[in-house]
Parts: structure tokens; sequence; C-alpha cells
């Protein structure tokens, strides 16, 4: 039997105040397709410019909240490289980076693994609440994939630079009880009772006056930014990409399969 592609992303409002992106791909365990990426800029757009919404949840159908970007996607000679120059961004880093920026507080609810580039869309929320069975690895090391410049300024901001350089050095995967340690986890739930707790999060927040929480927000993430220029990084990345190298590394990962 054919498995499913799956359905692209969906935005919806499950409550006063708040907007809901949910990733419907479950049988290709909810990995980000190209065209997804349009998409979802779109979802975040428009949640931006509806003053209404004070809180965004980003969820995902199945038991494992994505597996990141479609690695058959990434190796197509035929498409643009991932890392462009220092003054351009990739769409995947443009997603992660409009998460990260929104006026809205964002919630990510964890329902399972978090891999790949789908850490980033974790990282760049504000809170993450989670069950019992998520868990976080990154695997771009292993393939050659120099992460994006501000994947890795997340990584280092969020999670402390020596467990970043632990966790990407390594491809490890971290478990949802030390992802709690850490503090990227803000509450481990049941898994049935996940969407309830978050969507109670998400209400209390909601009811907040918006402005202040906008700004106490904005401020928050500009004390937290640490000192660096993005376009040297971008650049350096850039210079680090080996697209033989990286097709060679996913064919086989792909046989060990």
């Amino acid at each position: 039997m054919t498995k499913s592609n799956g359905l692209p992303p969906r935005l919806t409002r499950p409550g006063p105040h708040v907007a809901e992106i949910r990733l419907r791909r479950p049988d290709q365990a909810n990995r980000i397709e190209p065209d997804d990426l349009e998409l979802l800029l779109a979802q975040l757009d428009e949640v931006e410019r509806d003053t209404a919404v004070h809180v965004l949840i980003l969820s995902a159908e199945g038991r494992i909240f994505s597996a990141g970007f479609h690695l058959g996607a990434l190796t197509d000679e035929k498409r643009e490289r991932p890392h462009r120059t220092a003054e351009e961004d990739s769409p995947f880093e443009r997603v992660a980076n409009k998460i990260a920026d929104m006026r809205a507080v964002t919630i990510a609810a964890l329902n399972g693994p978090v891999v790949g580039g789908s850490t980033d869309f974790a990282l760049a929320c504000d809170l993450r609440i989670g069950v019992a069975e998520a868990s976080l690895m990154m695997p771009a090391g292993r393939i050659g994939l120099p992460l994006y410049a501000s994947a890795l300024r997340r990584y280092a901001t969020r999670l402390g630079p020596d467990f970043a350089k632990r966790m990407i050095f390594t491809g490890r995967t971290v478990p949802a009880d030390e992802l709690e340690r850490l503090g990227f986890l803000a509450e481990i739930v049941p898994a049935d009772g996940l969407m309830a707790r978050v969507m109670a999060v998400a209400e209390d927040v909601a009811s907040l006056p918006p402005k202040p929480l906008a700004a106490m927000k904005r401020t928050l993430d500009m004390a937290a930014a640490p000192a660096g220029d993005i376009a040297v990084m971008r650049q350096m990345l850039a210079d680090a990409y080996d697209a033989a190298e990286v097709r060679r590394r996913v064919a086989a990962r792909r046989q060990k399969r």
C-alpha cells in the first residue's frame, strides 16, 4: 500500500487571540517539502498582520514533530544551493527567522522527535511544551552540511555554546528529560494531554495586554543576542558547503536504512 504524501501546513484559529500552524505529513515524519516553505512564510505573514492574534502555536500530526527538510530535495542538483552568499538567506532560514521575529508569542507543541532543520523551528519559538517521547537531533554535521548562521546562533543562545557543540558535532539524540533540564522544554506532559496543555498556556498568555507583551519579548530577544557579524558567518558557511560530498553522504545514509 502506497503511503499518502500528506497535506501542506494548515493555519487555523483554535481560540480567541490564538492561531495554530500544523504540519500534516505524518506518514513522512512531517518532513518539510520545498513548497511548504513558501506556504509557511505566507501563513506567518498572515498571522503577523492580524493584530488580534497574540499567540501562535506550531504543532504537528502523528508521533513525530518533524524530520526536517526533505533530504531528496536538498540533494537535487537542479535546485538552488541551500547556502547562499553573505547577503542572502535560504528559504528554510527565512521561515525560522520569521518565527523568531514574530510579534506574537510562539509556542511549539512537540509531539515527538524533532530532527534536522525542524530543530531550528522549535528553537525559534518562545516556549516549547513536549511529551516524554520528544527529543532533539541534528545530523547535519554527519552529512557534511553546514547549518546556516542564524540556526547556529540560536543553538548557542538557547542551549549554550558548549552543549550546542556537543550536539552538532556528535549528532546525538537528546531526550526530553535532558531538554527540560536545559530549559529547552518548559514542561513535559502526557501525549494525550499535549494540545490541551498548550492551549491552556496559549490562552493564558493571549489574555495579557499585547503591546507590553510584544515589547518585552523583543527586548528579551535583543538582550540575549550575541555580538557577531551575521554576514561574515554566512560567508564562512557558504564557503564550507560541498554539494557533491553532501550527496554522497546522504546516499550512504539511505543505503544503511
